[in-house]
């Protein structure tokens, strides 16, 4: 069984090995993210699957990754047909990976976008904001398998987005709970928590500017607007509102994280 690493053995390189030697099988690539498998026979790609895609689209998804395990069995056949093999399809495949050559993302596809404040007017097509809405807290990966767009259109307008700086990939963080004592506030307010400003300034440098704070008790979780304040350490404050429907009292001890919005 042929094994071993994009890394090491690009894409392109395998799959014209594997087409000039007539070959048939499954090649399948073990991304993190999701699994990849494409069908030969005869050499010819005749199926492609890549998490949720298939076919022609699948396999574009697959033409941009730059590293991961994979493996060739020959043994392995399938009859879905969702490539019709030819010289067409063979120069659209290798158009499909000339043209990632020419998009900017980073290599590492779990990496987490985080949307960017920056100075100055910024100017976006319709599409290109509602794709930063949209990717806000998604994996790479997630984001180029768009609803609405191919893997390479979702690339495309992702690496401008980066470019611009209006988004950053970011390791993905597991951040702890944090232990705090409920605090009353007064007033008419609403699906607000008022947390230390010096954790609302760590947890902001964590996650990116407009994050929400996951709160848990012990029979329910809720989704609160942070609201820095001084003098919080240790606590959070809550509206009379928020403790009546979530059934707490001054004094309770909670966990309390942020999350991206």
């Amino acid at each position: 069984m042929l094994s071993g690493d994009l890394a090491e053995f690009p894409l392109l390189r395998l799959l014209e090995t594997l087409m000039g030697a007539a070959r048939g099988g499954v090649l399948r690539i073990e991304h993190p993210s999701f699994v990849g498998s494409i069908y030969l026979e005869g050499g010819h790609p005749v199926h492609a699957e890549a998490g949720r895609l298939r076919g022609l689209e699948a396999l574009e998804l697959l033409a941009g990754l730059k590293s991961a395990p994979f493996c060739f069995d020959s043994e392995q056949n399938t009859r879905e047909r969702s490539i019709e093999p030819g010289l067409e399809t063979h120069q659209l495949i290798v158009h499909q990976f000339e043209a990632w050559n020419e998009v900017s993302l980073p290599d590492n596809w779990t990496l987490t976008l985080q949307a960017c404040s920056i100075q100055g007017p910024t100017q976006l097509s319709p599409l290109e904001a509602s794709v930063l809405a949209q990717v806000q807290g998604k994996s790479l990966a997630q984001a180029l398998m768009n609803e609405r767009l191919s893997p390479l259109e979702a690339a495309q307008v992702l690496s401008k987005l980066l470019r611009l700086g209006l988004l950053e990939a970011r390791n993905h963080l597991v951040i702890e709970p944090e232990p705090l004592v409920v605090l009353t506030l007064y007033g008419g307010g609403q699906g607000v928590a008022a947390i230390d400003e010096e954790l609302f300034a760590r947890w902001q440098g964590l996650v990116g500017e407009g994050f929400v704070l996951r709160l848990r008790t012990k029979n329910q979780e809720a989704t609160l607007r942070p609201q820095p304040r001084i003098n919080m350490q240790g606590r959070v404050g809550l509206f009379e509102r928020d403790l009546r429907q979530l059934r707490l009292s001054r004094g309770v001890l909670v966990e309390v994280w942020p999350e991206a919005r």
